[in-house]
């Protein structure tokens, strides 16, 4: 009996002291609020504030600027140099003449004009009247430089007339300028009122070559001052090489008044190394220079018959065909 009321007091004391710790099955754990908002535990787990360093450097990637021709933007404030940045360098393959297709390819998109031969030199009087019935006459609409710096038709226009024989490439100008001012002589004429002609002889062999080459003809013609201080003369820009003055080209000039200036011009094809054929295809543009008496060429006005031309990418030129 007293052993069964020793049990029985035990087995209380143990229910008594489980009740006052509160365990199963009112068993709880008291918890600390917690800060921050619901997503805390996940901003925690994306936090890179406390990775390790990467120990080996990661591979740079080439960059590479994808080349467009270059052509003023009709704007009035300068304009912005256009560039393509690709992310990854991508593969460029450049066609050359050994490349080209043996076949004669297709016409230049730009412009292409006709040359008629004649029979008869031209008078030099500086103007085309006597032999431009005889040919083609051709507008020069295309901004090639400073189209912001044009105002308009009777700032800047230009028309022109080519022709040839066997001997000479025939040029006529009619410019319309309201501020005529040529001050440079020799190898600056560019920078003053002044016409160009641009010249592939080898149109076939690298007609998809976007740079220049020993074939490729840059030739200036100025008219000089109208007060006659300044020369007029023609000079050969390019190739580089073979670059002056050109006492061979045979021209004349004529202020017809106060806005009109003409200039005509035979330019010996020796000067291009070639021979002339019917039905040979050129590589060609007709451009004028145009500075209404600024000190920077880059407020000169270039305007050209070839749509998007770049001097010194010959695909932006046009194309000559020499018919007889």
């Amino acid at each position: 009996m007293k052993k069964n009321t020793i049990l029985i007091s035990s087995l209380l004391i143990c229910m008594l002291f489980l009740t006052a710790c509160n365990l199963p099955f009112g068993y709880t754990i008291s918890r600390p609020a917690v800060d921050g908002t619901p997503n805390a535990t996940l901003t925690a787990l994306f936090d890179t504030s406390h990775n390790i360093p990467a120990t080996i450097t990661p591979p740079l990637i080439a960059t590479s600027t994808a080349f467009l021709p270059t052509m003023e933007l009709a704007t009035a404030t300068p304009e912005p140099t256009l560039t393509e940045t690709a992310t990854l360098a991508p593969v460029v393959i450049v066609v050359t003449a050994t490349t080209a297709p043996q076949s004669a390819p297709a016409v230049r998109s730009n412009a292409q004009l006709y040359a008629n031969y004649l029979g008869t030199a031209p008078v030099q009087d500086g103007t085309y009247a006597e032999w431009v019935d005889k040919t083609n006459k051709y507008t020069m609409p295309n901004f090639a430089w400073g189209k912001a710096n044009w105002v308009n038709h009777a700032d800047l226009e230009g028309a022109f007339a080519v022709a040839w024989d066997n001997n000479y490439l025939y040029l006529g100008y009619k410019i319309t300028d309201d501020i005529y001012h040529q001050p440079y002589a020799g190898g600056n004429i560019y920078n003053g009122d002044s016409v160009e002609v641009l010249l592939d002889t080898n149109l076939l062999g690298d007609f998809y070559t976007t740079s220049l080459s020993s074939d490729d003809y840059q030739l200036g013609i100025s008219a000089g001052s109208k007060s006659g201080d300044i020369e007029p003369g023609a000079y050969l820009f390019y190739p580089s090489s073979l670059a002056g003055k050109r006492s061979q080209v045979i021209f004349s000039k004529q202020f017809e008044s106060a806005t009109v200036y003409r200039i005509e011009a035979a330019i010996p094809w020796s000067i291009y190394g070639i021979t002339p054929t019917a039905g040979m295809r050129l590589g060609f543009a007709v451009n004028v220079n145009d500075n209404d008496n600024v000190d920077s060429y880059k407020k000169v006005t270039m305007l050209s018959s070839a749509a998007g031309l770049s001097v010194f990418n010959p695909t932006t030129w046009g194309e000559l065909v020499l018919v007889k």
